[in-house]
């Protein structure tokens, strides 16, 4: 009997060890599946399957279930608690914020036109809602949210009907008051449409006056509309109907005044009629027949510009005759001409053939003019009398050429005859500006090199340097170098004629070194603007800003913008932002920062803010520039106002945050104090939030936060809780960890103190065995040795307690080598 009871216990054990084995196997499965249910804030979920997973291991378990625990799950256990009580308390700070809106909720009044306690409520759903997902929570503020819009809806309904009451417009206000009804049945409403229903049949008489008023207006019975405009806003005063009579009256007083002036016209007295007019003209809703009197009395006084500037843009064959008229009074008969052209009355057909034959005659006279001019060898009023010509009769191969071919050739000669650089510079300047081509353009470079040769002066230079550039950047459009009869068919080196051309800059800037720095460099950044935008014109084609087909670098576009401005042609693309923040007043500083002479670029930066899209893109370019300048210096300080400028930008530049994450790698080495780590670290993390940003800042918030701690100025639980917050920026940061590890031995240490101190022997000792810190372990060990000790030393207590004692130091510590001899004298191993 006694074999089969050992067998029987044998295979009882066998089992209770298979189905143990069976549960730890299924253990950590559970545990994930409660993790992810907790990652999607299912926090019942999970803590239902964590309850699952402990209960089998909870109180007295057989001793091969303890067996299976302690071989293969180990701390995984005890683990899986902490993560339960963590999840029990996020449960429990939901339930607590729910609870706290239910309450709020029943102290709610139901009226339509309070919604603070609800917006109150929904932020506490909300809030548990983003702590834990629940049906429950969701419903909440999903019926918190409709009911909150159902009474905006409502009181933005009754504010509307309030507000056409007031503007006495009942009708509609019926109708919002009906919508708001719908929503919820309130006294207040109720009482609004009572008042309005006798109210809406005094609109409606007015509405069937103001009819009539119409009516008798588009009549012509101004005075009888007003009149009964007048009585029905007596009685009804709207504002459309105040509104209209004032305009009714202010036409009848424009019409007054309009009569008024014709009869002074009549009578002969023009300048009393034409102030008439005028005051018609300001008061009347259209000033068309004023207009139109206005420059009739400025005929008849003669003054024909007066008369055009009345009449202009004022459609119908009257003003169209008038202007003509006023167009052959002035000579201009092929304007003249034009403006009858749309005149369709019989009689004028006679005035447009006499016309015809006047200008053929005008036309006539202007080219004999033209010819004895040349003749004669005056080429500045042949000059003259071609360009009238051209502008009188618009284009004519035969004068173009003439004055292309021969004229100006002659007046280009007379110019370079001159011995005054001065003179022929401005002469010169005055020629390309008004005519804007390679052969003006090839003068005006010229003239500004022998002018800035022989005088010297920083303007000169400025203004052969932006000559130069100009015509470098039209340089491969030149046809003077498309074909060199002594090169055959050899092709002409363009490159080595603009680095040629470019030598001759050089030597006329540095002639300028010595004398005054200040100069010197205003010319060096003028160049480097220059220079850059060719650069960028040349790598990317077509993209340009245009005159006459002239491409314009920015310093030549800036200094002739206002004389061009209406015939500029801008082909190059939006998004060529570099280039375009060059013609911007950011352009001298951004090509500074981009040859790397950022200390220049903070000098020569604009003080005034950015105002267009460009000038946008061009600050923060420079600021980040500033910025690197500054770290470069080991001034980060100086360094965080330009950087904070560009934040945006660096967040989406690569090669920005590599360059800023290497000089801040550089600047944190050169600081020594810990306070300055600690804002530079803050500073780094809050513009870059690099992995070295995160790992820096982590580290020097956490050891002021250990700081703190040894300090007494901040609670260990409460360290915790911030190391912890501090993990979230860098999570395997391994002197954060540390500093969370050295806190929890903390902790234990505390806990285990107040624990003995209250004589809590059991329970230390079980905290004790359990705890991952050797030291903890050795710390309560040596309590009980230390008693053990004087006891033995003073005579006290009986060899049963001394042997208790021994027991407790032996299970929490058993293996330490400082306690063995104790150990073998209480033979406890």
């Amino acid at each position: 009997m006694e074999v089969f009871d050992v067998f029987g216990k044998v295979v009882d054990w066998t089992l209770k060890t298979k189905e143990a084995f069976d549960l730890a196997a299924s253990v950590k499965h559970d545990f994930q599946e409660a993790t992810q249910q907790a990652q999607m804030r299912r926090f019942r979920e999970a803590v239902k399957i964590a309850e699952k997973i402990l209960a089998p291991w909870a109180g007295k378990i057989y001793l091969s279930q303890q067996w299976v625990k302690q071989v293969f799950l180990g701390d995984f256990l005890e683990q899986v608690k902490v993560t339960l009580c963590e999840w029990r308390q996020v449960i429990n700070e939901a339930d607590t914020l729910v609870h706290h809106a239910e309450s709020l909720l029943e102290t709610d009044t139901a009226n339509p036109l309070q919604t603070q306690v609800l917006i109150e409520v929904l932020a506490l759903f909300q809030k548990s809602n983003s702590l834990m997902c629940d049906r429950y929570f969701i419903q909440s503020v999903s019926k918190c949210e409709l009911e909150i819009l159902k009474r905006q809806k409502f009181q933005a309904l009754v504010g509307i009907a309030e507000e056409y009451t007031q503007s006495l417009r009942f009708q509609a206000a019926v109708k919002k008051y009906l919508e708001a009804q719908e929503l919820y049945q309130t006294v207040t409403v109720q009482r609004a449409l009572e008042f309005l229903d006798s109210q809406v049949k005094r609109e409606e008489a007015y509405e069937a006056i103001l009819k009539k008023v119409t009516v008798a207006s588009v009549q012509g019975r101004l005075g009888n509309a007003s009149a009964l405009l007048k009585s029905a806003v007596t009685d009804f005063p709207r504002s459309d109907g105040l509104e209209l009579l004032k305009q009714l009256q202010r036409t009848i007083k424009g019409k007054k005044q309009f009569l008024l002036g014709l009869t002074a016209e009549k009578a002969g007295n023009f300048q009393e009629a034409a102030s008439l007019y005028k005051v018609a003209q300001a008061i009347l809703p259209d000033p068309t027949e004023c207009k139109i009197r206005l420059g009739l009395v400025a005929l008849k006084t003669q003054d024909w510009a007066i008369a055009l500037s009345h009449l202009e843009n004022i459609c119908g064959e009257q003003a169209a005759y008038l202007r003509g008229f006023t167009y052959a009074q002035q000579g201009n008969l092929q304007q003249a001409y034009l403006e009858w052209q749309s005149v369709s009355h019989p009689d004028i057909e006679l005035n447009r053939l006499i016309l015809k034959t006047m200008s053929q005659q005008q036309r006539l006279r202007l080219l004999q003019n033209i010819e004895q001019c040349v003749q004669s060898g005056n080429f500045e009023a042949s000059q003259a009398a071609s360009l009238q010509f051209l502008q009188k009769f618009g284009s004519d191969k035969l004068v173009e050429d003439n004055l292309k071919e021969h004229i100006q050739p002659r007046l280009d000669a007379a110019i370079w005859q001159n011995t005054d650089w001065e003179i022929i510079v401005t002469r010169v300047e005055e020629i390309w500006i008004s005519q804007p081509d390679l052969i003006t353009l090839h003068n005006w470079a010229v003239a500004t090199y022998y002018h800035a040769l022989e005088t010297h002066s920083v303007v000169s230079i400025q203004n052969f340097i932006i000559a130069l550039s100009t015509a470098l950047a039209n340089l491969a459009d030149d046809p003077a170098w498309q074909k060199i009869p002594w090169l055959g068919t050899q092709p002409v080196d363009l490159e080595s004629i603009c680095l040629g051309l470019k030598r001759r800059i050089e030597e006329v800037i540095e002639r300028c070194k010595d004398r005054d720095p200040n100069e010197y460099l205003q010319l060096r950044d003028i160049q480097r603007l220059e220079y850059l935008s060719l650069h960028l014109m040349k790598t990317q084609p077509n993209q340009d800003i245009k005159i006459n087909n002239i491409r314009l670098p920015p310093s030549c576009y800036n200094k002739y913008f206002h004389q061009w401005q209406e015939n500029l042609v801008d082909v190059m693309e939006q998004n060529q932002s570099l280039l375009r923040s060059l013609y911007t007043p950011w352009g001298l500083a951004v090509a500074a920062c981009l040859e790397g002479d950022t200390h220049r670029a903070i000098q020569l930066k604009p003080i005034v803010k950015p105002q267009t899209s460009i000038e946008f893109f061009a600050e923060p370019l420079v600021a980040y520039h500033e910025g690197c300048y500054q770290l470069v210096q080991q001034k980060w300080r100086e360094a965080m106002i330009p950087l904070k400028k560009a934040s945006t930008e660096i967040k989406v530049s690569v090669v920005w945050q590599q360059e800023i994450d290497r000089l801040c790698s550089t600047q944190r080495q050169k600081i020594s104090k810990f306070k300055e780590h600690l804002e530079f670290a803050q500073f780094w993390y809050n513009l870059l939030g690099s992995q070295s940003a995160r790992s820096y800042f982590a580290e020097y918030k956490a050891e002021q936060i250990w700081i703190k701690l040894a300090n007494q100025q901040i609670s260990s639980f409460n360290a915790l809780e911030e190391l912890q917050n501090i993990k979230q920026i860098d999570e395997f940061n391994p002197v954060v960890l540390d500093f969370i590890g050295k806190v929890r031995l903390f902790q234990e240490i505390e806990i285990m103190e107040q624990l003995l101190k209250n004589n809590k022997f059991e329970e230390a000792i079980s905290l004790a065995k359990k705890s991952n810190h050797q030291r903890v372990k050795f710390k309560v060990a040596e309590f009980f040795v230390q008693i053990l000790s004087d006891s033995v030393g003073r005579k006290l207590g009986d060899l049963q307690m001394i042997h208790k004692l021994g027991r407790f130091a032996y299970e929490v510590c058993p293996d330490e080598s400082a306690f063995q001899e104790i150990y073998r004298s209480l033979k406890l191993r």
